[in-house]
């Protein structure tokens, strides 16, 4: 009850009102014990971590470490987290990113990403949303996910495990990577 945001992964994880969190599903790493968390105001679930926002800037994270995904104690400013398959991204105050675990596609090189106000990471890419509504990815490139550099307009990202999405100011979209759309559900967006 008094869920203000959720977040799926292996679990699912839920921010409650009073900035504490919820989980259930598969806790084979841990990734389910949330109970002790407070002041959180931001939850992302990766494959088999958890990772949470606190009210003060730093990061929280449980669940599988095996990759370094949750080696996010010494994070200090961040306003936005998001957990990917193996790794972990966060966007500081200052619009620059920072990145731990798995990068063995090259998902975790964002040191030199700057003006970032939006982050998505999926599978083995993430994608940073810029202030002038253009669009960086990295990562695993096979079915075109990160080619997103002729984007402008950008209001939202999201990244799948083979597909980028990213919402235009006008309400429409771009999509990168796999265009099979019926894959997804989708067969019309207005």
């Amino acid at each position: 009850t008094d869920i203000v945001a959720v977040s799926a992964g292996v679990s699912t994880i839920g921010l409650r009102a009073d900035r504490t969190v919820v989980a259930t599903g598969d806790n084979y790493y841990g990734q389910c014990d949330v109970s002790s968390w407070s002041d959180i105001i931001a939850i992302s679930a990766g494959k088999a971590h958890t990772v949470g926002l606190k009210e003060d800037g730093t990061v929280v994270a449980v669940g599988n470490n095996d990759y370094g995904q949750c080696d996010v104690s010494s994070w200090s400013d961040i306003i936005a987290i998001s957990a990917g398959r193996r790794h972990t991204v966060g966007l500081k105050k200052d619009g620059t990113v920072v990145a731990v675990g798995h990068n063995d596609n090259g998902q975790c090189d964002v040191s030199t990403w700057k003006e970032i106000v939006s982050i998505s990471a999926e599978e083995f890419n993430t994608v940073g949303l810029q202030k002038d509504g253009t669009v960086v990815a990295v990562g695993n490139n096979d079915y075109g996910q990160c080619d997103v550099s002729s984007w402008s307009n950008i209001a939202a990202i999201s990244s799948g495990g083979h597909h980028t999405v990213g919402l235009k100011d006008n309400g429409t979209f771009e999509l990168a990577g796999n265009q099979d759309l019926s894959i997804m559900g989708v067969s019309e967006i207005d």
